[in-house]
């Protein structure tokens, strides 16, 4: 098949990794790919995949942005166009009526406009709550895959020089608000723990300041950006989602593939795969330090209520299977 993917977003995120990520596999098997995207996205692309830059920077609704993209997917003769996210899907919908290639969108988060997506007979949700948010006879659920970390566990006791009597935690995100990482932060307020926090964003001085007034039992590492966060939650004694609000974890992936355990807040996906002891109401800084602190006490419990859900991760949620699974329904789509 030949495939347009269109991708709207600047940024170097999950959505980005997604696109990068499916279209390689798709070459991979022998189809055709031109991903259509803003310059900063289309750079980061290998060189095996088709590209043709528009400036994503402006307005969904400006005429002349419309008006190019309209171009591209009439130039081309594509057996199926896939939209990415919100913003591709508008761009899309506006000219839907013009274009008689199959159309497909995918729902990667909780977004305000949903009703777009009941325009387009074929939705991929990559959660079964986005799923449910559209009510489309049409919705798949499609979880985002990768493939199985190949890192290895250190000792970061003795790589963050942190006490040696006490279990190591990590959280892995962007530091913004999203991520609830003042909210685990109040949460282990006192406890005798370590906690390594991966990632760099706009609210690290806010969290700064915050670890400076922690109980001095309590020890936090704002480690900033890591390569590979998955040595790091290979080598912990747990790994903590403590987000107001996600789409679709890469973190809960990568950390069910890591084998380790995990504690979450009631958010995508981990609400869907993780065993109900392991989920904690969003924002709930006095729930979530009393599970963590029975599971920590706890570890083979934890270890054992996470069998089923990284069994399903491995069976479900790579990048083969979603590849797999998406070719299934453009072939659908096709038929």
């Amino acid at each position: 098949m030949f495939i347009a993917q269109i991708i709207a977003s600047q940024g170097n995120g999950g959505l980005e990794k997604h696109v990068r990520e499916l279209s390689q596999c798709l070459v991979a098997q022998d189809h055709r790919v031109l991903v259509i995207g803003d310059p900063a996205f289309i750079k980061t692309l290998p060189p095996e995949i088709e590209r043709v830059d528009l400036n994503m920077r402006l307005s969904r609704y400006n005429p002349w942005l419309l008006y190019q993209l309209y171009r591209c997917l009439r130039r081309y003769p594509f057996d199926v166009i896939h939209a990415q996210a919100n913003k591709a899907a508008a761009m899309l919908a506006s000219m839907q009526w013009l274009i008689k290639t199959p159309m497909v969108v995918t729902l990667h988060n909780i977004k305000r406009r949903l009703a777009l997506f009941n325009r387009f007979n074929h939705v991929i949700c990559v959660s079964r709550y986005l799923a449910s948010l559209i009510n489309h006879a049409g919705a798949e659920v499609i979880y985002n895959g990768i493939d199985a970390p190949q890192t290895v566990a250190i000792d970061v006791k003795q790589r963050y020089q942190l006490p040696a009597d006490k279990p190591v935690i990590c959280a892995v995100g962007r530091l913004v608000s999203a991520k609830g990482f003042d909210v685990l932060l109040d949460a282990i307020d006192g406890l005798s723990v370590s906690l390594l926090i991966v990632g760099e964003g706009p609210e690290r001085q806010v969290l700064e300041a915050r670890i400076a007034l922690l109980n001095s039992n309590t020890d936090v590492r704002l480690i900033g950006h890591h390569d590979n966060p998955t040595v790091i939650m290979r080598s912990v004694d747990g790994v903590i989602i403590s987000s107001r609000r996600e789409g679709f974890s890469y973190v809960l992936n990568e950390a069910l593939m890591c084998s380790a355990n995990v504690l979450s807040t009631d958010v995508p996906v981990a609400n869907e795969v993780l065993p109900s002891p392991l989920i904690v109401p969003v924002g709930d800084v006095a729930m979530l330090r009393q599970r963590l602190e029975e599971l920590l006490q706890q570890p083979k419990q934890w270890t054992a209520l996470m069998q089923a859900p990284q069994q399903l991760a491995q069976q479900q949620m790579t990048l083969s299977y979603m590849t797999k699974e998406t070719i299934n329904c453009y072939q659908r789509m096709c038929d």
